[in-house]
Protein backbone atom coordinates (compact mmCIF):
# COMPACT_ATOMS: atom_id res chain seq x y z
CA UNK A 1 0.00 0.00 0.00
CA UNK A 2 1.42 3.39 -1.29
CA UNK A 3 2.08 5.57 1.72
CA UNK A 4 1.84 9.58 0.50
CA UNK A 5 2.58 13.53 1.80
CA UNK A 6 -0.37 15.69 2.01
CA UNK A 7 1.31 18.97 2.16
CA UNK A 8 -1.12 21.45 3.82
CA UNK A 9 -1.20 24.93 4.65
CA UNK A 10 -3.25 26.14 7.48
CA UNK A 11 -5.00 29.37 8.03
CA UNK A 12 -3.55 31.33 10.32
CA UNK A 13 -6.89 33.17 11.35
CA UNK A 14 -8.67 29.83 11.76
CA UNK A 15 -7.99 27.82 15.24
CA UNK A 16 -8.48 23.92 15.85
CA UNK A 17 -11.12 23.44 18.53
CA UNK A 18 -10.16 19.73 18.69
CA UNK A 19 -6.39 18.24 18.19
CA UNK A 20 -6.21 17.22 14.51
CA UNK A 21 -5.13 13.44 15.61
CA UNK A 22 -5.12 10.79 13.55
CA UNK A 23 -8.32 8.89 14.24
CA UNK A 24 -10.48 12.30 14.34
CA UNK A 25 -8.61 13.50 10.90
CA UNK A 26 -9.88 9.88 9.37
CA UNK A 27 -13.51 10.70 10.53
CA UNK A 28 -13.52 13.91 9.19
CA UNK A 29 -12.36 12.05 6.04
CA UNK A 30 -15.44 9.79 6.19
CA UNK A 31 -17.94 12.64 6.48
CA UNK A 32 -16.33 14.27 3.12
CA UNK A 33 -16.52 10.94 1.36
CA UNK A 34 -19.99 10.76 2.44
CA UNK A 35 -20.61 14.38 1.45
CA UNK A 36 -19.20 13.80 -2.09
CA UNK A 37 -20.56 10.25 -2.90
CA UNK A 38 -23.33 9.48 -0.46
CA UNK A 39 -23.76 6.94 2.40
CA UNK A 40 -23.46 3.93 0.71
CA UNK A 41 -19.96 4.60 -0.69
CA UNK A 42 -18.96 5.60 2.66
CA UNK A 43 -20.28 2.25 4.20
CA UNK A 44 -18.95 0.20 1.49
CA UNK A 45 -15.58 1.44 2.22
CA UNK A 46 -15.55 1.17 6.03
CA UNK A 47 -16.48 -2.50 5.21
CA UNK A 48 -13.16 -3.10 3.35
CA UNK A 49 -11.12 -1.40 6.67
CA UNK A 50 -9.98 -4.35 8.37
CA UNK A 51 -8.59 -6.01 5.50
CA UNK A 52 -7.75 -2.86 3.65
CA UNK A 53 -6.76 -0.58 6.27
CA UNK A 54 -6.16 2.92 6.12
CA UNK A 55 -3.76 4.63 8.20
CA UNK A 56 -3.49 8.16 8.87
CA UNK A 57 -0.56 10.43 10.52
CA UNK A 58 -1.32 13.05 13.26
CA UNK A 59 -0.92 16.62 11.51
CA UNK A 60 2.83 17.27 11.80
CA UNK A 61 4.88 20.45 11.28
CA UNK A 62 6.15 20.49 8.14
CA UNK A 63 9.25 18.20 7.32
CA UNK A 64 8.82 16.72 10.98
CA UNK A 65 8.16 13.77 12.93
CA UNK A 66 6.96 12.71 16.28
CA UNK A 67 10.17 12.56 18.53
CA UNK A 68 10.23 8.50 18.84
CA UNK A 69 10.18 6.90 22.54
CA UNK A 70 13.63 5.50 22.67
CA UNK A 71 15.31 2.95 25.09
CA UNK A 72 16.24 5.47 28.01
CA UNK A 73 20.00 6.48 28.72
CA UNK A 74 22.12 4.64 31.51
CA UNK A 75 22.31 8.35 32.45
CA UNK A 76 20.76 11.35 31.48
CA UNK A 77 22.63 14.66 30.57
CA UNK A 78 21.86 17.19 33.08
CA UNK A 79 22.81 19.86 31.17
CA UNK A 80 19.67 22.40 30.79
CA UNK A 81 19.83 22.05 27.16
CA UNK A 82 20.04 18.39 26.95
CA UNK A 83 16.62 18.67 29.60
CA UNK A 84 14.82 20.89 27.33
CA UNK A 85 15.84 19.20 24.03
CA UNK A 86 13.75 15.67 26.21
CA UNK A 87 11.05 17.80 26.03
CA UNK A 88 10.48 18.74 22.33
CA UNK A 89 7.37 16.91 20.46
CA UNK A 90 9.10 17.07 17.10
CA UNK A 91 12.10 15.74 15.34
CA UNK A 92 12.67 17.36 11.85
CA UNK A 93 13.14 14.82 8.93
CA UNK A 94 16.99 15.82 8.42
CA UNK A 95 17.62 14.97 11.83
CA UNK A 96 15.60 11.12 11.44
CA UNK A 97 17.73 10.65 8.65
CA UNK A 98 20.79 10.51 10.74
CA UNK A 99 18.92 8.59 13.78
CA UNK A 100 16.87 5.74 12.05
CA UNK A 101 20.43 3.09 11.77
CA UNK A 102 21.54 2.39 15.21
CA UNK A 103 19.57 5.25 17.21
CA UNK A 104 20.41 5.73 20.94
CA UNK A 105 18.99 8.09 23.28
CA UNK A 106 21.93 9.89 23.58
CA UNK A 107 22.24 10.56 19.56
CA UNK A 108 18.23 11.72 19.56
CA UNK A 109 19.23 14.55 22.36
CA UNK A 110 22.31 15.87 20.28
CA UNK A 111 20.54 15.67 17.20
CA UNK A 112 17.05 18.02 18.93
CA UNK A 113 20.14 20.31 20.79
CA UNK A 114 21.03 21.49 17.24
CA UNK A 115 17.90 22.74 16.53
CA UNK A 116 16.83 23.97 19.45
CA UNK A 117 13.02 24.25 19.49
CA UNK A 118 9.89 22.59 17.69
CA UNK A 119 9.24 24.53 15.05
CA UNK A 120 6.09 26.94 15.13
CA UNK A 121 2.80 25.09 14.27
CA UNK A 122 0.07 24.77 16.70
CA UNK A 123 -0.14 27.01 20.29
CA UNK A 124 -2.34 26.39 22.68
CA UNK A 125 -5.18 29.04 24.33
CA UNK A 126 -7.89 28.95 26.73
CA UNK A 127 -10.91 30.71 25.49
CA UNK A 128 -13.96 31.94 27.97
CA UNK A 129 -17.58 31.54 27.26
CA UNK A 130 -20.43 32.51 28.92
CA UNK A 131 -23.07 29.71 29.43
CA UNK A 132 -26.59 31.09 28.27
CA UNK A 133 -30.06 30.53 30.38
CA UNK A 134 -32.22 29.18 27.71
CA UNK A 135 -35.38 30.41 29.85
CA UNK A 136 -34.62 33.65 29.86
CA UNK A 137 -31.96 34.29 26.92
CA UNK A 138 -29.18 35.55 29.19
CA UNK A 139 -26.34 34.72 30.96
CA UNK A 140 -27.19 33.58 35.12
CA UNK A 141 -26.78 35.99 37.70
CA UNK A 142 -25.51 33.43 39.89
CA UNK A 143 -22.41 31.63 39.69
CA UNK A 144 -19.97 34.15 38.00
CA UNK A 145 -22.60 34.32 34.59
CA UNK A 146 -21.52 30.62 33.88
CA UNK A 147 -18.24 31.26 33.02
CA UNK A 148 -16.19 28.29 31.60
CA UNK A 149 -13.22 27.92 29.24
CA UNK A 150 -12.24 26.22 26.12
CA UNK A 151 -8.98 24.86 24.51
CA UNK A 152 -8.52 25.78 21.63
CA UNK A 153 -5.10 25.56 19.31
CA UNK A 154 -4.10 28.68 17.18
CA UNK A 155 -1.60 28.69 14.11
CA UNK A 156 1.50 30.10 15.87
CA UNK A 157 1.84 33.10 13.42
CA UNK A 158 2.84 36.72 13.48
CA UNK A 159 5.04 38.28 16.41
CA UNK A 160 6.08 34.31 17.56
CA UNK A 161 6.34 32.88 13.78
CA UNK A 162 6.56 33.23 10.34
CA UNK A 163 3.02 34.38 8.55
CA UNK A 164 2.31 31.10 6.93
CA UNK A 165 2.51 27.76 9.38
CA UNK A 166 2.83 24.50 6.99
CA UNK A 167 1.67 20.50 8.02
CA UNK A 168 2.30 17.77 6.89
CA UNK A 169 -0.45 14.92 6.66
CA UNK A 170 1.04 11.38 6.02
CA UNK A 171 -1.58 8.34 4.63
CA UNK A 172 -0.95 4.49 3.98
CA UNK A 173 -3.86 2.84 2.13
CA UNK A 174 -5.37 1.84 -0.90
CA UNK A 175 -7.38 5.35 -1.57
CA UNK A 176 -6.04 6.25 -4.75
CA UNK A 177 -4.01 9.95 -4.81
CA UNK A 178 -6.37 12.11 -6.88
CA UNK A 179 -9.32 10.80 -4.22
CA UNK A 180 -6.88 11.72 -1.56
CA UNK A 181 -6.79 15.02 -2.39
CA UNK A 182 -10.30 15.88 -2.53
CA UNK A 183 -11.39 14.29 0.39
CA UNK A 184 -8.28 16.42 2.07
CA UNK A 185 -9.13 19.06 0.49
CA UNK A 186 -13.01 18.89 1.50
CA UNK A 187 -11.89 18.44 5.07
CA UNK A 188 -9.87 21.61 4.96
CA UNK A 189 -12.38 23.78 2.91
CA UNK A 190 -15.32 22.86 5.43
CA UNK A 191 -13.38 23.08 8.89
CA UNK A 192 -12.09 20.41 11.52
CA UNK A 193 -13.37 19.66 14.75
CA UNK A 194 -15.45 21.62 17.43
CA UNK A 195 -17.32 24.82 16.10
CA UNK A 196 -16.02 23.86 12.54
CA UNK A 197 -19.19 25.72 11.28
CA UNK A 198 -18.11 28.73 12.56
CA UNK A 199 -14.40 28.72 10.90
CA UNK A 200 -12.81 26.97 13.28
CA UNK A 201 -10.01 24.18 11.70
CA UNK A 202 -9.74 25.35 7.96
CA UNK A 203 -6.75 24.52 5.73
CA UNK A 204 -5.50 24.50 2.16
CA UNK A 205 -4.20 21.70 0.38
CA UNK A 206 -1.44 22.27 -2.02
CA UNK A 207 -0.30 19.09 -2.76
CA UNK A 208 0.45 15.03 -2.55
CA UNK A 209 3.80 13.09 -3.00
CA UNK A 210 5.06 9.49 -2.85
CA UNK A 211 6.29 9.17 0.40
CA UNK A 212 8.16 5.36 0.11
CA UNK A 213 11.31 7.01 1.18
CA UNK A 214 9.92 6.99 4.82
CA UNK A 215 9.60 2.90 4.13
CA UNK A 216 12.80 2.09 3.15
CA UNK A 217 14.32 -0.79 5.96
CA UNK A 218 17.72 0.49 7.49
CA UNK A 219 20.87 -1.90 8.07
CA UNK A 220 22.82 -2.12 10.40
CA UNK A 221 21.90 -1.53 14.39
CA UNK A 222 20.69 -4.11 17.02
CA UNK A 223 16.76 -4.41 16.68
CA UNK A 224 13.97 -3.74 14.21
CA UNK A 225 11.50 -1.52 15.13
CA UNK A 226 8.69 0.74 13.98
CA UNK A 227 7.81 4.45 14.88
CA UNK A 228 4.22 5.49 15.14
CA UNK A 229 3.38 9.00 13.44
CA UNK A 230 -0.26 8.19 14.56
CA UNK A 231 -2.39 8.15 17.54
CA UNK A 232 -3.92 4.34 17.85
CA UNK A 233 -4.15 1.09 20.27
CA UNK A 234 -1.56 -1.12 20.54
CA UNK A 235 -2.52 -4.79 19.50
CA UNK A 236 -0.39 -8.14 19.31
CA UNK A 237 1.41 -7.25 16.65
CA UNK A 238 3.68 -4.44 18.49
CA UNK A 239 6.00 -6.49 20.97
CA UNK A 240 8.39 -4.82 23.32
CA UNK A 241 6.10 -1.49 22.92
CA UNK A 242 7.08 1.82 24.47
CA UNK A 243 3.78 4.33 24.24
CA UNK A 244 2.36 6.98 26.66
CA UNK A 245 -1.28 6.88 27.05
CA UNK A 246 -4.29 8.99 26.32
CA UNK A 247 -7.92 8.44 26.70
CA UNK A 248 -10.24 9.64 23.93
CA UNK A 249 -13.53 11.11 24.75
CA UNK A 250 -14.61 10.95 21.38
CA UNK A 251 -17.93 12.60 19.80
CA UNK A 252 -20.16 12.27 16.88
CA UNK A 253 -20.29 14.29 13.64
CA UNK A 254 -22.88 16.45 13.81
CA UNK A 255 -24.58 14.53 10.94
CA UNK A 256 -25.49 11.28 12.83
CA UNK A 257 -26.60 14.20 16.25
CA UNK A 258 -28.99 15.47 13.58
CA UNK A 259 -30.09 11.73 13.13
CA UNK A 260 -31.12 11.52 16.68
CA UNK A 261 -28.17 9.70 18.33
CA UNK A 262 -26.13 10.67 21.48
CA UNK A 263 -22.61 12.78 20.47
CA UNK A 264 -20.42 11.24 22.84
CA UNK A 265 -18.52 7.92 21.99
CA UNK A 266 -16.83 5.58 24.59
CA UNK A 267 -13.85 6.53 26.07
CA UNK A 268 -10.86 4.77 24.06
CA UNK A 269 -7.43 3.83 25.83
CA UNK A 270 -4.61 4.79 22.72
CA UNK A 271 -1.28 5.21 22.30
CA UNK A 272 -0.01 9.26 21.31
CA UNK A 273 2.32 9.32 18.41
CA UNK A 274 5.68 8.78 18.89
CA UNK A 275 5.27 4.98 19.98
CA UNK A 276 7.75 2.37 18.81
CA UNK A 277 7.66 -1.09 18.69
CA UNK A 278 9.42 -4.16 17.20
CA UNK A 279 6.76 -5.29 14.96
CA UNK A 280 5.14 -8.87 14.38
CA UNK A 281 5.23 -9.12 10.71
CA UNK A 282 4.30 -6.77 8.33
CA UNK A 283 1.09 -5.20 10.35
CA UNK A 284 -1.51 -4.14 10.02
CA UNK A 285 -0.55 -2.28 13.52
CA UNK A 286 -3.51 -1.06 15.82
CA UNK A 287 -6.83 -1.70 14.61
CA UNK A 288 -10.23 -0.70 13.39
CA UNK A 289 -12.68 -0.63 16.77
CA UNK A 290 -16.05 -0.84 16.66
CA UNK A 291 -18.86 -0.90 19.60
CA UNK A 292 -17.68 2.54 20.39
CA UNK A 293 -21.51 3.72 20.79
CA UNK A 294 -23.92 2.46 22.97
CA UNK A 295 -26.76 3.73 19.89
CA UNK A 296 -25.37 2.09 17.40
CA UNK A 297 -22.18 -1.22 17.94
CA UNK A 298 -21.62 -0.10 13.99
CA UNK A 299 -19.93 2.75 14.97
CA UNK A 300 -16.31 2.78 14.73
CA UNK A 301 -12.78 4.78 15.36
CA UNK A 302 -9.48 4.09 13.10
CA UNK A 303 -7.27 3.63 15.81
CA UNK A 304 -4.29 1.97 13.27
CA UNK A 305 -0.83 3.26 13.36
CA UNK A 306 1.08 4.92 10.30
CA UNK A 307 4.72 3.20 11.07
CA UNK A 308 8.10 3.72 10.06
CA UNK A 309 10.95 1.35 10.45
CA UNK A 310 14.42 2.09 12.24
CA UNK A 311 17.34 0.32 13.85
CA UNK A 312 18.00 0.67 17.48
CA UNK A 313 21.17 0.30 18.98
CA UNK A 314 21.50 -1.98 22.47
CA UNK A 315 20.84 0.64 25.58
Amino acid sequence: MELRRFRLVLDRFSAFGTPPTSGTLFGHLAWAKRAREGREALRAWLARLPAEPCALSDLLPADHLPKPLLAPAVQDDPREDAKQARRRRYLPLAAWRRLRVGARAATLDALLRETRDDPPFLAPARVPHNRIDRATGRTPEAGGGGLWVAGELWPKVGREGPRRIEADLYLRGTLPAREAEALIAHVGETGFGRDAATGRGRFTLEGSEAAGWLDERPGGGVSARMLSLSQGVVTDTMREARWRRFVLFGKLGREMVVEGKRPWKLPLLLAESGATFAPEGDGPFGAWITGVHQDDATIGHNAFHLAIPYTEAAA
